[in-house]
């Protein structure tokens, strides 16, 4: 067979391309399949910042020079957009008391970044290194055939097959390729949720360069609410809203603005982009990879891998496609450090995750028991961390501080934290 690729990869974001990138410097013969027209034109909805956290996902991340460097791992990625620090966590309760994050020297727990040039820094990159890119192309099917794969995509009223040896599904959390190659069964769905993140252009009373999320009723019924600092000015947010089917994040949105705590911030404000997505959340495959076929990045997790997961998910894909075409196991490798990296990848953290991860965990606290919880850290300043994992874990041992109070004052509401104390006690929290 004489037109076959090493590798072909579904999807030019940032897991895939990156894939393509390294096993193209690593000689092999690449093409990369993508639905949209223009890669750097970003409509979905999604997380656009690295995490500075030192260890997060067994790595850490330095932005110098026009680069972004993944210590532990060993490689870097150009990137020459504007970037902007995130550098205080607040968490706001219904009637305005705060819990504040931050660490004490001011470094960023998190940097934002223009995900769109990103993606053009090193889709030029790719190109350097002799990588296909096939645009307005669906993947829609194909069989593994043992010696190859199959795959069969659509441009336009076009419809062909491509062959390859190896292939990398980096479509994304809805995983429809996965599960046409089988990888999505037996798999968990625990729901479709729906995202809907909006650039709003003259906001005031939102401190510059944070993260924020508002918690209780008067927000939302069933979850936070987000709003960070914007690359494109200080006056400049992103408020991103999760809905469903029943109760969308417009419906959400326009309560918000109009009729919230939060409404004032708004008088002035206009919407000057949307991005949003539905996705299934699946649990995450613990074992991503069947024959010929690796799923990576948000396409085989349970939540976000997010932008800089992705980069590793790529790099790492990359060197086990080459193992495995001289022989080596390469599939599994990956599937070791896989497993490893990510804690949504560990049971423990997943049970933490659902005994005390969210204090947005309604109806289990009223709006006047978020209130009660964050007056009692309100002008303190808890060491800063940005991972879905670890912040939860500080804010809970902080407010437990105060659990002899919190028994004095409020029993009921020390009778549904004890699983959470008991968590401290045992350590679990550290």
């Amino acid at each position: 067979m004489n037109n076959i690729f090493d590798l072909a990869i579904v999807g030019a974001g940032p897991a895939g391309l990156m894939t393509a990138k390294t096993a193209a410097e690593l000689g092999l013969k690449v093409t990369v399949i993508e639905m949209k027209q223009d890669i750097k034109k970003i409509k979905r909805a999604c997380s656009a910042q690295f995490v500075m956290d030192e260890g997060y996902e067994n790595e850490s991340v330095k932005i110098q020079d026009n680069k972004i460097f993944f210590t532990k791992s060993g490689f870097d990625i150009t990137y020459t957009g504007r970037s902007l620090n995130i550098i205080d966590n607040y968490h706001h309760s219904p009637r305005g008391h705060k819990i504040h994050l931050a660490h004490p020297d001011h470094r960023p727990f998190a940097v934002k970044f223009d995900k769109g040039q990103l993606l053009q820094d090193l889709w030029e990159d790719c190109e350097k290194c002799g990588v296909e890119l096939r645009l307005e192309t669906i993947a829609y099917g194909g069989e593994d055939m043992g010696e190859h794969v199959r795959i069969d995509v659509k441009k336009h009223e076009n419809s062909y097959s491509i062959n390859t040896r190896k292939l990398v599904i980096a479509e994304g959390a809805n995983a429809k390729l996965t599960g046409v190659f089988g990888l999505n069964e037996g798999r968990v769905l625990f729901g479709t949720p729906y995202v809907v993140s909006y650039t709003i252009e003259g906001t005031t009373g939102f401190e510059p360069q944070s993260w924020n999320q508002f918690y209780g009723s008067e927000y939302h019924p069933f979850a936070e609410v987000m709003v960070e600092s914007s690359i494109y000015g200080n006056d400049t947010i992103e408020l991103t809203i999760m809905g469903n089917k029943d109760l969308p994040p417009d419906e959400i949105f326009e309560n918000l603005v109009k009729n919230s705590p939060m409404s004032k911030h708004f008088s002035n404000a206009h919407v000057i982009d949307k991005k949003g997505c539905s996705l299934k959340s699946y649990a995450s495959l613990k074992k991503p990879y069947s024959g010929n076929v690796l799923a990576i990045g948000d396409s085989a997790a349970h939540v976000e891998v997010l932008v800089q997961g992705a980069f590793m998910c790529g790099y790492h894909a990359a060197t086990a496609i080459k193992n495995e075409l001289i022989g080596k196991n390469g599939f599994e490798q990956y599937t070791c450090w896989w497993n490893q990296a990510f804690d949504f990848n560990r049971a423990d953290a997943l049970e933490l995750v659902k005994l005390y991860g969210s204090l947005a965990m309604r109806p289990k606290y009223s709006d006047e028991e978020l209130d009660y919880m964050f007056s009692l850290l309100e002008g303190e300043v808890l060491n800063g961390d940005f991972s879905q994992f670890e912040v939860p874990k500080k804010v809970w041992k902080a407010i437990l501080a105060h659990k002899t109070q919190i028994q004095s004052e409020r029993p009921i509401l020390f009778n549904k934290i004890k699983n959470i104390d008991e968590l401290n006690r045992e350590g679990k929290l550290n």
